[in-house]
């Protein structure tokens, strides 16, 4: 599957079209997870150290998360926290400047603003959660399709290809809107404060003083800069929120699936 939203650097890799700006920098985000679990087991202490502990920390998190599940709980803790640091790994190396790395087409970011990243998260949680399901009940794990009564086995089905729409348009929907806010505060800056609006703005601020033209250009970059900072760091939040919300979601999905009411 093959979904193109907006413009992406696309190479042919044995026959198949692929998304290789979006390829890079989810390898860079698995690299940075990868560079820091091996950084934290490294030196394996009683007392632990900050890295050691603050790992120790995110996956304690995760068992209590699960803890409801009880014997099925099994690798859930870590299939969670593996899909929690991905995704705002992914979310938040949006936010550093790889825009200033120039591809043939599209251009390097957050690889959650790809739908075809999104989607493949998703349909892992539902292949996952199916699974957990089975493996706890066996073939009577189906036997939900046709509660509360048989005609609704439809909309039962519909509901498991549904959870995967939700879960990647959800996340990739915020991740892309981020960065186009950025990207339009940036361009606002550079179209509407040019030099001589600049000069214009100066000189009611210092009741008719007026500057070099290079001081006044300096001022408009330096404001152009300044002005995506508040979403910049608001798209921090959401970056975490996002990486949360799909977590927790992916959660309650997983308990549903081995609960003996289900």
């Amino acid at each position: 599957m093959n979904l193109n939203v907006g413009e992406h650097y696309i190479v042919n890799l044995l026959g198949m079209n692929v998304h290789m700006d979006t390829l890079i920098t989810l390898w860079i985000a698995m690299g940075i997870i990868l560079f820091f679990a091996i950084l934290s087991v490294s030196k394996i202490n009683i007392l632990p150290n900050k890295i050691q502990a603050i790992f120790e920390n995110i996956l304690g998190s995760f068992v209590r998360l699960t803890s409801p599940m009880g014997k099925e709980q099994g690798n859930s803790a870590l299939i969670l926290m593996c899909l929690f640091l991905l995704i705002i790994t992914s979310n938040l190396i949006g936010q550093m400047p790889f825009k200033l790395i120039h591809l043939p087409q599209g251009e390097l970011a957050a690889p959650t603003n790809d739908l075809n990243t999104t989607l493949a998260l998703a349909l892992f949680v539902v292949v996952y959660y199916i699974y957990k399901g089975v493996k706890a009940k066996g073939i009577k794990y189906f036997e939900h399709y046709f509660k509360p009564v048989w005609f609704m086995t439809p909309f039962n089905i519909m509901e498991d290809f549904i959870r995967p729409l939700t879960l990647s348009v959800r996340l990739f929907a915020n991740i892309l809107a981020g960065e186009i806010l950025i990207m339009v505060l940036g361009a606002l800056a550079i179209t509407v404060l040019n030099p001589q609006t600049a000069q214009a703005l100066i000189q009611k601020l210092t009741f008719g003083l007026t500057l070099p033209p290079i001081v006044s250009y300096d001022i408009t970059a330096l404001i152009g800069s300044l002005m995506p900072l508040p979403i910049m760091f608001f798209e921090l939040f959401v970056a975490f929120i996002q990486a949360l919300v799909f977590t927790l979601l992916a959660n309650s999905y997983i308990q549903g699936a081995v609960a003996k009411s289900h």
